[in-house]
């Protein structure tokens, strides 16, 4: 089933949660919203469980299998909810949380005992705790928990998976396992899923397309790899991975950023229009101060080699500081030593001004 909101705007007293936002998720899509607190990512995904209600507009929808539920209640929208921190019974059994929902049904649609046991064994295979059904949640690890709050919400059979931040109460290592679990169960089951996260590298893992989220608006809709190399905001290029940052203007038709010039605006932007520079630190190429490279000349301050990238603090001849990623191979090649002065170079650099973006 497909989800699709169109003009849903939310207000709490002054402040406004969501701008007038519009999405799509597609049938069997596995969708991220991605943006720091208070971009109003939870606050659409209640509003699409029917948890909260939009503000009133004569165009505001919220739209499952082509039907307008706005003013459906959340029981009668087929909806799977998983919360950030679990919401299990504590005084229930694994099998009795994962079968709760079910229980709750009206009796004319109330699942039998035997249709009951045989649907939560089977849930408890599909989450991979198969002997657990009798234990309670304070015996289960915060990763096991989660996977049975997932379990409870497939319980009931949802058209739609709608999950708030559900690894955010885990610690690192846990997070990464079961980001890989679930992408593996989703393409098992292959539910209409919708999971709302300030985790830039859990949504490029995980999402099939993300959201990026910024004070209520959304600032672009794509597919992990097109937000990540091809944001069309600064706010998306920031937020997603580490950047340098350079502060310039517009000189004779050229970006002019320090000892850095990016050609080709000519006619696009006027005379000293203020622009910004962003670069990715593995998008810096460092040479050796040799007469057969081109470059910049800059100074190496700090090498830090610990992790799967070697990071360089790098101080120009123009006194700002430019951080570096390369690799271990060239590393070795290059042997760099604090003190150092080597000659540096850009590629993929984007400019953004407030009317153009290369």
């Amino acid at each position: 089933m497909s989800i699709e909101v169109q003009h849903i705007s939310k207000c709490f007293g002054a402040f406004q949660a969501l701008h007038d936002v519009s999405l799509r998720v597609e049938e069997g899509e596995l969708m991220a919203l991605l943006g720091p607190s208070g971009s109003g990512k939870t606050s659409l995904l209640r509003i699409i469980a029917g948890l909260d209600s939009p503000e009133a507009h004569p165009d505001a929808k919220v739209m499952m299998n082509n039907e307008n539920m706005i003013h459906t209640r959340a029981g009668n929208r087929k909806v799977g909810f998983v919360f950030q921190h679990y919401a299990l019974f504590r005084h229930m059994t694994v099998f009795d949380n994962i079968a709760f929902g079910m229980r709750m049904r009206p009796k004319k649609e109330r699942p039998s005992k035997k249709e009951m046991k045989d649907r939560v064994e089977q849930l408890l295979n599909l989450i991979q705790l198969e002997n657990m059904g009798n234990r309670y949640p304070m015996q289960l690890s915060g990763g096991q928990r989660q996977r049975v709050a997932l379990a409870r919400a497939l319980a009931i059979e949802p058209k739609v998976l709608l999950l708030d931040e559900p690894f955010g109460a885990l610690d690192a290592r846990v997070r990464e396992d079961l980001r890989k679990w679930l992408r593996r169960l989703h393409k098992e089951i292959q539910i209409t899923s919708l999971f709302v996260t300030h985790d830039q590298e859990e949504a490029l893992e995980l999402a099939d397309r993300i959201v990026v989220m910024n004070e209520g608006r959304i600032e672009q809709i794509g597919t992990p790899d097109e937000v990540f190399h091809q944001p069309r905001t600064e706010f998306v290029m920031q937020f997603l991975g580490s950047v340098n940052l350079f502060h310039g203007r517009i000189e004779r038709g050229e970006a002019v950023f320090g000892p850095w010039k990016v050609p080709g605006l000519l006619g696009k932007c006027p005379e000293g229009t203020a622009a910004r520079l962003f670069v990715r630190p593995y998008d810096i190429t460092v040479q050796p101060d040799q007469q057969e490279y081109e470059g910049t000349i800059a100074f190496i301050r700090r090498i830090q080699s610990a992790g799967p990238h070697v990071k360089m603090e790098l101080e120009p001849e123009s006194g700002e500081r430019v951080i570096v990623e390369i690799s271990h191979e060239r590393h070795a090649t290059l042997k760099p030593r604090v003190g150092e002065k080597v000659l540096v170079s850009l590629r993929n650099a984007r400019v953004f001004t407030e009317d153009y973006t290369i």
